[in-house]
């Protein structure tokens, strides 16, 4: 991978963000960034950790280890209960994951047998009673039961086995969970050959119990797609915000930003952050950095298809992009994953031209 640009050079400041030197983690792999370290998956499905407290040279040690990483894939999703999920062999599976015992890994546990391979899971857990665990939920894209069926997205609920979320006559291609003070929203994109509608709905989980889902809202309807596109979505502090790459016209490509809210409503306010030309894949992730909302996306540096792509992440405020930042440069971005730290900062993970890489975000 190019060595970082300018922009992206040790101590990078931002109002409120500064931006610390990457760090090589190795060969690439099916990854995610935890409030801890980094998560891979491994051809076996196992999992394997990199605590981020070790030094870079520890972490360039673990090199000699990682040829077992699975190379290709989704990302992994990490909920608070300290589970990790991906979908395997058309299964939902997740496996308990300790940093305080070694990263040591629980067993595989299959949640479901429906779930479509290749696709991305999103997982949230729900706050529980004192003393008593508590309960994650799963949203999956299950896979067509019949020739010409539609793919759907279902949900697994810890206790409550797994319960559709797509609405009749509709399907999706993408999910997403984003949590709210007293519910998750379901958000799913439904890729068609022409049009890509953008569905919301509420999820209510008690402490015990099935489920309670909100109606089935369609808060905004995006272009055809040109290739595989995932929806990624944080939870602000003004509500939910989804963030799609979508090519905006014939003309166009770059990242939409739907504030969505707590409340899914049709028409949700759209801004957009126009890319100078395509790019495919388009990996997109967002969390809550400093105390705002950011998102870090992948896109050309310019026009010229023979320019590097850039990784760049922007503050979003009420929907509305900020100014971006260049973290990395490369040809090649397929996967990033984002995760906030309890001192505010964050881990930006990702993995560009063969190899996997982590950058830290403080707070300044």
């Amino acid at each position: 991978m190019p060595a970082p640009s300018s922009s992206a050079a040790v101590g990078v400041r931002t109002p409120g963000l500064k931006l610390e030197k990457p760090i090589d983690l190795g060969a690439p792999g099916a990854l995610v960034a935890t409030d801890r370290g980094v998560i891979f998956r491994t051809r076996d499905d196992e999992l394997t950790g990199v605590p981020l407290a070790e030094a870079p040279a520890r972490l360039r040690a673990k090199e000699s280890a990682d040829g077992t990483r699975a190379l290709r894939g989704p990302p992994l999703t990490f909920a608070r209960s300290s589970h990790v999920y991906w979908v395997t062999r058309g299964k939902l599976v997740r496996r308990a994951f300790n940093w305080d015992a070694t990263a040591a890994s629980g067993p595989l546990e299959v949640l479901a047998n429906d779930a479509h391979d290749g696709t991305r899971v999103a997982a949230e857990t729900l706050a529980a009673d004192p003393g008593t665990a508590g309960r994650d939920v799963a949203l999956y894209i299950a896979r067509a039961v019949r020739a010409g069926d539609e793919r759907v997205a279902r949900a697994w609920v810890e206790g409550a086995g797994t319960i559709g979320i797509t609405s009749e006559g509709s399907g999706a291609s993408s999910v997403a969970l984003a949590k709210t003070p007293t519910r998750l929203l379901a958000i799913s994109l439904d890729a068609r050959a022409a049009m890509s509608p953008v569905h919301a709905r509420t999820i209510e989980v008690g402490f015990q119990g099935p489920p309670r889902l909100g109606s089935d809202v369609v808060v905004f309807v995006g272009p055809p797609p040109e290739s595989h596109i995932d929806v990624a979505a944080v939870a602000g502090s003004e509500g939910p915000v989804a963030f799609i790459p979508f090519a905006r016209d014939t003309s166009s490509f770059g990242l939409a930003s739907l504030a969505i809210g707590s409340e899914p409503h049709l028409d949700a306010p759209v801004q957009w952050n126009i890319y100078p030309g395509g790019i495919d894949p388009a990996p997109v992730d967002g969390a809550v950095v400093c105390q705002r909302v950011w998102t870090a996306y992948a896109r050309p540096s310019d026009a010229d298809g023979g320019s590097p792509n850039l990784l760049e992440l922007s503050p979003v405020d009420g929907g509305a992009f900020g100014r971006g930042i260049t973290a990395g440069q490369g040809f090649d971005f397929s996967l990033i994953s984002m995760a906030a730290r309890a001192d505010g900062g964050a881990w930006l993970a990702w993995v560009g031209n063969g190899r996997s890489w982590v950058r830290g975000l403080k707070c300044s």
